[in-house]
């Protein structure tokens, strides 16, 4: 915590920022300023403003889950790759995947309200406005300008954080509750280290190369954290892992059956109709019998006729098993 400054406490959660992230963000005010001037500067203030609210309203969000789940939550820090929040729950799958998934979802639902209030403001909907590579609205008033950008910059962190399956994004945590559920905790969290560190290694490569410092950093940490589970996998310490910890091993199913296809059903519908037609006709040859039986009771064995005798005789082969 040295390296961070309290900003202010929301439910009861600290907000904390780091100075890396102050220093970032005093630099894109200069950088404003210096292109032009304070309208510039106003521009770049209110772009970092909107950065900040996004990436506070994920986090609560994810606080939120993790406190109606019979969690708590601590904090959230602020930094240069976006938030970080300090949360305690059961670790169960279950309750990880909400907490989890709730991240992305909340961006999703930020972004439709601006994508509502760019709408309603007089704005003609068209695809276009979802596309990164569009003019950024700079035709629009500035008020629908800002709406439009942070209407896709949430729609943009939702899709990153629940497409991109690397540990520790949301889609990670969402892969590694599904899985353990599946396969246990142990092959879960050694699947998605093996699966994030080539994840965060195109990361990288591909930020750098298009001048996108941030995602390229996003991909060195991507890939450190999928290092330090892989070897807490390995040498077995996985419970020394802040986000795998509490020695608590999940019910799950490692042999359940897999799903039937419709053919195994097929098939398995016509063993028991079969089944039943045998049982019917079986039951219809003891009712004939007992008839048979009756007469000869009756009347002897002479009044049978021939198709009667024979249906005594077959009777008489399948009780012997012939």
């Amino acid at each position: 915590m040295n390296w961070t400054f309290p900003l202010f406490r929301v439910f009861g959660i600290k907000v904390r920022m780091h100075w890396a992230m102050a220093i970032l963000i005093l630099f894109y005010l200069i950088q404003g300023l210096d292109h032009g001037s304070l309208f510039g500067l106003g521009m770049m203030a209110i772009t970092m403003v909107i950065l900040l609210i996004s990436i506070l309203f994920h986090e609560f969000a994810h606080c939120w889950m993790a406190v109606r789940t019979g969690g708590s939550a601590e904090d959230i820090l602020l930094w240069p790759l976006g938030g970080l929040s300090t949360l305690s729950h059961s670790n169960s799958p279950g309750v990880e995947m909400k907490v989890a998934g709730i991240g992305p979802l909340s961006s999703f639902v930020l972004s439709a309200g601006c994508y509502a209030g760019l709408y309603f403001s007089g704005v003609l909907w068209h695809w276009r406005l979802l596309s990164p590579f569009d003019d950024w609205g700079m035709e629009y008033s500035l008020a629908r300008m800002f709406l439009l950008h942070a209407a896709r910059l949430n729609l943009y962190l939702g899709i990153f954080n629940l497409l991109v399956p690397a540990y520790p994004l949301d889609g990670g945590r969402v892969l590694f509750a599904i899985l353990t559920v599946r396969i246990g905790r142990q092959r879960a969290a050694a699947v998605c280290a093996y699966l994030a560190m080539p994840i965060g290694i195109l990361m990288a490569a591909w930020g750098f190369a298009k001048r996108e410092f941030t995602l390229g950093f996003i991909g060195i940490w991507v890939f450190i954290q999928a290092w330090q589970l892989h070897m807490l996998v390995k040498t077995g310490n996985l419970d020394a892992h802040p986000g795998f910890g509490g020695g608590a091993e999940f019910e799950y199913m490692p042999d359940r059956p897999r799903k039937k296809g419709w053919w195994a059903r097929w098939r398995e519908q016509r063993a028991r109709k079969a089944m039943v037609r045998d049982a019917d006709q079986a039951q219809a040859m003891r009712s004939k019998v007992d008839a048979i039986l009756e007469k000869v009771s009756r009347e002897g064995i002479g009044s049978l006729s021939a198709a009667e005798k024979k249906i005594l005789d077959d009777a008489s082969r399948r009780g012997r098993g012939e």
